[in-house]
């Protein structure tokens, strides 16, 4: 695998590879739900109340999608709707405590699931990884709405 250069092919080669991997590690992370389903949980959990719409924007999936996954999640006790004081004709979608309790588990089932694959990696492998992960985090927190 050849190093891309950052002026050019770094943005597409992140992109893929960043994608690639979250496939990856849902695969090999027994998480008995989808990996929209989870991170639309972790998303609300992270970012507080939410409107669909929002929901839709950030995880970059249709209205309705969005709809059929929060529908679901309500279905299973994980979301909550109430009505947004800023307008009554919307609601914000919040997470509940069995959510939390779920986030937990399926965090751990990755953090299981992925840890099997990193640990082989030599310490300054894995040193350069969890950088990256923090520019990473740091680059979505300035840019994710």
């Amino acid at each position: 695998m050849t190093t891309p250069s950052a002026s050019s092919e770094l943005p597409q080669h992140l992109a893929l590879v960043c994608s690639q991997f979250s496939r990856l590690a849902a695969r090999r992370s027994d998480v008995g739900v989808g990996t929209v389903s989870w991170r639309v949980v972790a998303t609300i959990d992270r970012h507080g109340p939410l409107r669909l719409s929002d929901i839709a924007e950030r995880e970059r999936v249709s209205r309705s999608t969005a709809t059929a996954v929060i529908k679901r999640l309500e279905e299973e006790g994980l979301v909550q709707r109430e009505t947004d004081p800023s307008d009554s004709r919307s609601s914000l979608i919040s997470t509940t405590s069995r959510a939390s309790t779920q986030l937990g588990t399926w965090r751990e089932q990755l953090a299981d699931g992925v840890g099997s694959l990193l640990a082989p990696l030599p310490a300054e492998d894995l040193e350069t990884l969890e950088r990256a992960a923090e520019v990473l985090a740091r680059v979505v927190d300035t840019h994710d709405g």
